[in-house]
This record gives structure tokens, sequence and C-alpha cells, in this order.
């Protein structure tokens, strides 16, 4: 497994690692114990602002994830193996964490140890079952005409992201069905990518108007809810969902706005990006999430407090960098004992799947 390496678009790393950031800022604001009389105070528009990023950042791991293997032509044993074969490793880790600090059940260690299956980490398993299924999703997607796929994607955006947009309808979406249109919109966007001719400051400008749009309706939403109809303010975080057209529109505009700039190479931020999946695994789960937030970094003291913006990003930072280290020790020592153990059958497995499906 280990052979495999390729060189990594450092523009791309930075938007991994960008959007696990955000990703972090929304559970400190989910999941900080945060609770506010006034909507409209500060310290309670900044802990919104801070959870609008949570489905963004989801969204923009998948398009990656849809783009990057849209020209794949076979199924990448290799690849969904070591990403069991990482979950798996802190699944033990938190069951035993669980147990010991007492903040999972035993019926939850039993869970945390069949973490896929058992949905402890739901992007996870959503997130596997897309692996696993890529292989044909692209072949669906390549068996269709550039128009045929332009269709595919707009027909699906209509009614699982525009009409919901505006209507609060969802037409039976599950996050799975999501994560399946996002990946084909991402494999649109790499087939006509080269026909995208908007340079990237307008791309990434789109971008910024767009994510700055879903945080002036929130804005907008708790004013008139504070001063004219309560019952709107459950509507505050309406634009800010996973199939928000504004959501989609970030996205895609970001993630283009990058791929165009100039392509660079930087061996430091590719290693530390390749740590995203375990930073994600290790400060997110129900071993650690009764611990984390409200006891170690006790952030509902700062709810009221003139710092709590200073204490939010210092305490993600904190968060970030400590998981990162954390999984470049278990990279380095684990992940490299995993390759000796299981390298060559993964790569016997890979030969014998693509084999019987007739793939070269």
């Amino acid at each position: 497994m280990g052979k495999h390496v390729r060189q990594r678009n450092t523009n791309i790393e930075y938007l991994r690692l960008l959007a696990i950031f955000i990703v972090i800022l929304n559970h400190y604001s989910l999941l900080g114990g945060f609770s506010y009389c006034d909507p409209l105070s500060f310290n309670a528009i900044l802990i919104q602002f801070l959870h609008v990023g949570g489905k963004l950042g989801v969204n923009i791991f998948i398009f990656i994830s849809g783009y990057f293997s849209y020209t794949s032509q076979k199924i990448n044993v290799r690849h969904i193996s070591k990403f069991f074969l990482e979950v798996t490793f802190y699944s033990i880790i938190f069951a035993v964490f669980g147990l010991c600090f007492h903040t999972l059940s035993l019926m939850g260690v039993i869970r945390m140890l069949i973490p896929i299956p058992f949905v402890q980490w739901p992007f996870v398993t959503f997130y596997f079952m897309l692996m696993c299924l890529s292989f044909w999703f692209n072949k669906l997607a390549h068996s269709l005409t550039e128009k045929q796929h332009r269709a595919l994607v707009i027909g699906l955006g209509i009614i699982w992201c525009v009409i919901p947009t505006f209507f609060k309808a969802d037409f039976a979406m599950s996050m799975f069905a999501w994560y399946v249109y996002v990946f084909l919109l991402a494999g649109y966007v790499r087939r006509i990518i080269d026909g995208i001719n908007l340079p990237p400051k307008v791309l990434t400008g789109i971008s910024a108007a767009s994510f700055v749009t879903i945080l002036v309706s929130e804005l907008v939403i708790d004013w008139f809810g504070v001063h004219f109809i309560p019952s709107v303010l459950k509507y505050a975080e309406h634009f800010r969902s996973m199939n928000s057209l504004l959501v989609v529109i970030t996205t895609v505009t970001l993630f283009i706005g990058v791929i165009k700039l100039e392509p660079k190479h930087n061996k430091f931020v590719a290693t530390t990006a390749s740590t995203t999946l375990g930073v994600f695994l290790i400060h997110d789960n129900k071993a650690m999430i009764p611990l984390l937030w409200t006891k170690l970094l006790r952030t509902s003291q700062f709810a009221d407090s003139k710092y709590l913006i200073l204490h939010a990003f210092g305490s993600c930072i904190l968060v970030m960098t400590v998981c990162v280290i954390i999984d470049l020790i278990r990279q380095r020592t684990i992940g490299r004992l995993e390759d000796k153990l299981f390298g060559k059958w993964i790569d016997s497995l890979d030969n014998k799947v693509n084999s019987y499906l007739g793939i070269n």
C-alpha cells in the first residue's frame, strides 16, 4: 500500500484543511453547550456563524472525492481498505476509552467496535458506502453523453436543492442520496472543467458572496423573528443546510476557483492534509464528545465572555493540531505495520476484484 504515492496539488490540500477546520468550528458551536435568550447578542450570532461551516465542509470533502475519482477506471480496493483500517483502529481505541472513562454504555462500546454498520460516525458510514459504490456511479456517468449528464445533475439539483431551498420540500432526499448527488455533480464539473474560463478570483469571489449571503440570511431571519414573528426563528439556519442552493454554490465555485489556480506542491501541507480523516474521527466520536468540549475546553463557561471568539478559534486550532499530531504518529506506527501485515493481501484482493469484474 505504501508504494502507491502520488504528488498532491497543495491547493487542494489547503482546501481539505479548510474543510476539516470549519467542521471543527461547527462542532465547537454545536456541542459546546451554548444557549442564548437573545439571538441578536454578539456571542449568540458568533456561535450561530461558527455553525455554518459544518455542512459546507462535508460537501467539500465529497466534491473533492467525486472530482478526482471520476477518471478512475477501477475499484480502488487499496483506498477502501486503508479507510476501513483507519476507522477500525480509532473505533477500538475509543471503545476502550469510553469503557474506561464511562462515556459509553456497554452497548455503546459494542456499537463503537462495529462503527460503520452502526453509524457511529454518519459521515464515515455514508462515505464508506460511497467509496464502495463509486465505480458503478462513475460507470453510469461515463455511459451518459455530456448533455445527458448535465440533465441528470440539473434535474436532481432542482428537486433536491432548488425546491427544498425555497419551499422546504425534500422529495425523500436522504443524506446518502445527497452524497451521491454531490459525487455525480463533481464528476460533471470534472468533465467540463476545461471549458470553464472564469478566473479564480471571480470564482472565489462568487463563493465568498454566497457564503456571506448565508450569514446575512441568518441575521435577517433572527431580526425578523425577534421583532415581529418569533416562530420564524426556527428557520434561521435554513439556508446553511447541506442541500441549500447557497451552500452548493459556495462549494462548487470555491472548488473550481481552487482547482483553477496554478498547481503547487508542498510536502508538509500534503502530509498534514493526509490526517483529515483521523482528525475527524478523533475529535468527533461519542466517547470523546462528553469530555472534549464542556469539560476539557470548558466551552460553556465562555458563552457570555468577551473572549469567546478567541476561545473558539484557539480551542479549534488546538484540537486540530493535537489530532494532526496523533494521526501522524498513527500513520508512522500502526499505519506502517498495517502495510507490512496487510499490504500484499490487499494488493492481491485489489487485483482479484478488478479481474473478476473484467477491469484491467
